[in-house]
């Protein structure tokens, strides 16, 4: 074969071993390309005697691989290696072939190829397989101990991620690591990549993830006392799953070879049949979503929906629970509710006091006192925020004088303000009648007599209560002086002590 003396000496079979791993890792042999002249193809702009096979790529040049035409001792001819491609085989040994180790394995185990792999690169990997996956779990385990000496409020979330995910995905990598370094052929690495079990892994790894954020989050929830927000992590985390799940099986389908165009065509008609079937649903879920971020409301609240007032009690993905006064449940759809106009009485910083009292006509004077012993009482009362009291004579109907009591209680329990409210309105009784005035009602009166007048002696207190306040320059008309309402503000002793 006129080949240099130093290849020469290089057994035969070695040689061909040494060209078909190399050739094998970048190549594969297609027959159908191959000339069914015995002359070979005489167009390929090559010698007639040469047809070229393939070609190794090197990292500093492409080596082609051809075949040459000889003539064999009894005449004919035969297809062999072409010696300018002989000659190359131990350069393209030296960066595409294996360990001297490599070498001894495959010649002390029994010859035999298994998914295209030879017996060194089988044993290698089946011994990987075994023997990374105890070695992962002691990593694991080793890690998990460290992380029970850190004080973590979600440590157990973080062991359990380590325990499972984490070590399938170290695993893998091993894996990926070592059949990198194989050599393997073209045909065994397609047989190896066409296995999901990687997709698998990283899709249990991410969920992983996700379970970690999920527990921190709900942690970090549950310390901020806005426990509400939980059930909304959950639902989301699980839509996350599904199209992470359904991302990396598109991604396996595309490289096992599917027609991944085909399956998203029917993914995308299936999705909109389960749109529309699911309408209601999916209406529902982006409500809740609304309500969870706009914080409208939640549990706890008493709000009014519509006619309904209630607590709210729990926001679901589906709806809405109301408990109502009379201990009834309302159940409202998100779709409805965050649609509706929503009172919340909750987040009241401070509850109206308001009134229009009614008093069958009195004088003048009689007037006059009581709207300036309303403004003295109002202004004095510790739980009646100054800036908001408003007591005016607002109207005259028929023969009944309306006087607007209008101010804010300093409280947002409703049972407090309940209290301050009864104990105003005990006092406006009070006044009323100690300046000889009577409440009206509402309806029409049939006069028969006169309307009741004051006694003599309540006119004269009037009158003598005016006198004093005219002397003094202190008549609260249109409203107290700024110095009157300072001197009386908190003088009033709340709750009564008599």
């Amino acid at each position: 074969r006129y080949l240099p003396s130093d290849i020469a000496e290089i057994d035969p079979i070695s040689l061909a071993r040494g060209l078909l791993f190399i050739f094998a890792q970048q190549n594969v042999l297609d027959l159908s390309l191959v000339s069914d002249d015995p002359l070979g193809n005489q167009e390929d702009g090559l010698p007639d005697d040469l047809e070229q096979a393939g070609t190794v790529t090197l990292s500093e040049e492409v080596i082609p691989i051809y075949l040459q035409r000889l003539q064999e001792a009894d005449g004919t001819h035969a297809w062999k290696i072409a010696n300018a491609s002989v000659i190359r085989i131990p350069d393209m040994w030296d960066e595409l072939g294996y360990s001297d180790l490599a070498v001894w394995l495959s010649r002390t185990l029994p010859e035999f190829y298994i998914l295209s792999m030879g017996n060194w690169q089988f044993a290698t990997l089946l011994f990987t397989l075994i023997a990374g996956w105890f070695a992962t779990g002691w990593v694991s385990q080793i890690v998990r101990r460290l992380m029970r000496r850190i004080t973590n409020p979600w440590g157990h979330a973080l062991r359990r991620f380590l325990q499972t995910p984490l070590r399938l995905m170290l695993y893998v990598l091993l894996i990926r690591i070592v059949i990198a370094q194989l050599g393997l052929s073209v045909m065994a690495r397609a047989y190896l990549q066409s296995s999901p079990l990687e997709y698998i892994v990283a899709v249990i790894f991410a969920f992983g993830i996700l379970n970690l954020y999920r527990d921190y989050k709900i942690r970090q929830l549950e310390l901020l006392g806005e426990i509400e927000y939980v059930a909304l992590i959950k639902p989301v985390i699980v839509i996350v799953r599904i199209i992470v799940a359904t991302t990396a099986a598109l991604m396996w389908a595309d490289q096992a070879g599917f027609n991944v165009s085909t399956l998203i065509t029917g993914l995308g008609v299936g999705s909109i049949a389960i749109a529309l079937a699911a309408q209601k649903t999916l209406e529902n879920v982006i409500g809740a979503i609304t309500l969870y971020t706009a914080r409208p409301i939640r549990p706890g609240d008493w709000c009014r929906f519509g006619e309904t007032k209630g607590m709210v009690e729990e926001i679901g993905l589906r709806s809405v629970t109301l408990r109502t006064k009379d201990r009834t449940l309302v159940t409202v759809p998100n779709s409805m509710f965050s649609s509706a106009d929503i009172e919340n009485f909750s987040v009241r910083d401070r509850i109206r006091f308001f009134k229009l009292l009614e008093l069958q006509m009195p004088t003048p004077d009689q007037l006059r006192a009581i709207l300036g012993e309303f403004r003295a009482l109002f202004a004095a009362h510790p739980m009646v925020k100054q800036d908001s009291i408003s007591i005016r004579l607002s109207d005259i109907a028929a023969a009944t004088a309306v006087i607007r009591l209008d101010a804010e209680i300093t409280t947002k329990e409703y049972q407090e303000y309940l209290a301050v409210a009864e104990d105003l309105n005990l006092r406006i009784i009070e006044i009323v009648h100690h300046n000889g005035a009577i409440f009206s009602g509402p309806g029409q009166v049939l006069q028969l007599r006169d309307f009741q007048q004051a006694s003599l002696d309540k006119l004269a207190e009037v009158d003598a209560k005016l006198e004093v306040w005219r002397q003094g320059e202190g008549l609260p008309f249109p409203d107290l002086s700024d110095g009157e309402k300072q001197r009386l503000k908190n003088t009033l002793t709340y709750p009564d002590k008599g």
